[in-house]
């Protein structure tokens, strides 16, 4: 279907039911209080203020990661509700390395014995990249990424350097970079992702972290032109990222780590279910995507965990839906995806088998990938040396729906539940939708408007816009 193209771009929210006065708060401890006794009365907006005032105060008086905790809580109490439609390809400004127009790559570490072969032939479709870890020191993958290539694909390398002071300009890492040019594959090299953890040993010296990064990239650039630098760090602690970012002249790519969980380090009083994933890519985009595309170098959603122990096969499909959705709808920039498809309970490392990130046969998050990967915005190949991807763009709607306007509408919704409904009303139409939320509009007149209920019928948000 020839696509429908609108240059739309914040939406009108109109007043909750259950939503409260807000008082001012001296003290963060006093925020918290009054968000906790909201959130226990079911007044979930506004306990996502108080949390947010909670977190401002936090940050004024100098603790940037209790204000971050605080965020997190107040993000998965709200609900935020954007609707996009089909849109132009965004006036050209300066593209990285390999980076599309518009679109966004798809990969893959399909774990417990499978390829990207594999996954491919599961999913239904074709990946633009397929990504594993390597340690430094070790040759380049030759036989692997002459694979990738003669299958279509490009390659993600996680190159994870244990003594950081061993990486200089010598004869291994020249080497290294002309075996990498020999493989006339498209190479997105990650060199010591998630540094700003204090579990990667990479990272525990910021200056020589630093160091090390430019080292590589200045003998890729004169060696291996078919190289794009990622720094890729976690997505927690955000208060030390500018300790370890090298520099934006040898960073082509940013990556973060994105694994959503139910419980967070297999503590059950730490639940997590109700995080969004657009909470967490959030402040990467809003730091960094002025300046370089972003990608997730890694993301799973958990379908089992050791300290629940239960199926959340229907968690894990309802989140892949809704981190496709952002990605469509809310982050432009986020221009490669890949899932590590793996069964950490059982393939972990010692200590970390907490979670099932696999996407098997016959379960229902493989549907979803399936589903929401069959979109075109989705690439299948690598754009050399940039440009070229996604026929369309999805632009963002504002306060008006074109007259006469009748086409697909995507949806990205972030809530308090995992499984609220959304309910469709205009002159002549009336609807109510549970997952996928993505519609088509019919032709009519007058004014649009959203409702996004939760399973007990209450109203979290309501969006109207006028024809």
């Amino acid at each position: 279907m020839r696509p429908t193209f609108l240059c739309l771009a914040l939406i009108i929210l109109l007043p909750l039911a259950h939503a409260r006065a807000i008082p001012a708060f001296r003290t963060a401890a006093a925020a918290r209080a009054w968000a906790e006794a909201q959130e226990r009365a079911g007044h979930y907006e506004s306990a996502a203020e108080a949390y947010e005032r909670e977190a401002r105060l936090r940050r004024a008086t100098g603790d940037p990661q209790g204000a971050d905790v605080e965020h997190r809580r107040a993000r998965r109490l709200a609900t935020d509700l954007a609707l996009a439609v089909l849109g132009p390809i965004p006036p050209p400004h300066r593209l990285a390395k390999f980076e599309p127009a518009a679109g966004c790559y798809l990969g893959v570490l399909d774990g417990d014995g499978g390829s990207a072969d594999d996954f491919e032939e599961r999913a239904g479709r074709r990946l633009a990249l397929a990504f594993e870890y390597d340690a430094y020191g070790r040759p380049f993958p030759v036989t692997w990424a002459r694979h990738q290539a003669e299958q279509g694909r490009a390659i993600q390398i996680a190159w994870e350097p244990n003594d950081i002071a061993a990486v200089r300009d010598d004869d291994y890492l020249e080497g290294w970079a002309e075996d990498a040019a020999r493989a006339e594959v498209p190479i997105f090299l990650r060199f010591g992702g998630e540094m700003n953890g204090a579990w990667t040993p990479w990272g525990r010296d910021p200056a020589a972290y630093r160091r090390a990064f430019r080292t590589v990239h200045d003998v890729m650039a004169r060696r291996a032109p078919n190289v794009a630098m990622v720094w890729a760090p976690n997505d927690i602690p955000l208060d030390n990222l500018d300790r370890y970012f090298p520099g934006d002249d040898v960073v082509d790519w940013v990556g973060l780590s994105l694994y959503i969980v139910r419980f967070y380090d297999d503590d059950p009083r730490r639940p997590a279910w109700q995080d969004h994933p657009l909470t967490f890519i959030e402040p990467f985009y809003q730091k960094y995507a002025a300046r370089h595309p972003l990608c997730l170098v890694e993301w799973g959603v958990t379908r089992r965990s050791r300290v629940e122990g239960v199926d959340a096969d229907p968690f894990a499909a309802a989140r892949i839906e809704d981190l496709f959705d952002a990605i469509k709808v809310r982050f432009p920039r986020l221009k490669m995806a890949c899932a590590f498809a793996r069964n950490n309970l059982t393939g972990g490392r010692d200590g970390r088998r907490l979670n099932d990130y696999s996407l098997p046969p016959g379960s229902l998050a493989l549907d979803s990938y399936r589903q929401a990967a069959s979109d075109s915005y989705f690439l299948t190949e690598v754009s050399v040396p940039f440009g070229g991807g996604s026929p369309y763009a999805y632009q963002r709607l504002t306060r008006r729906l074109p007259p006469r306007y009748a086409g697909p509408v995507a949806v990205s919704l972030s809530t308090y539940a995992l499984n609220p409904t959304l309910s469709l009303s205009r002159p002549g139409l009336a609807r109510r939708l549970s997952r996928p939320y993505g519609f088509a509009l019919p032709p009519g007149h007058g004014p649009l408007t959203v409702r996004v209920q939760d399973p007990q019928g209450r109203v979290a948000q309501t969006v109207s816009l006028a024809e």
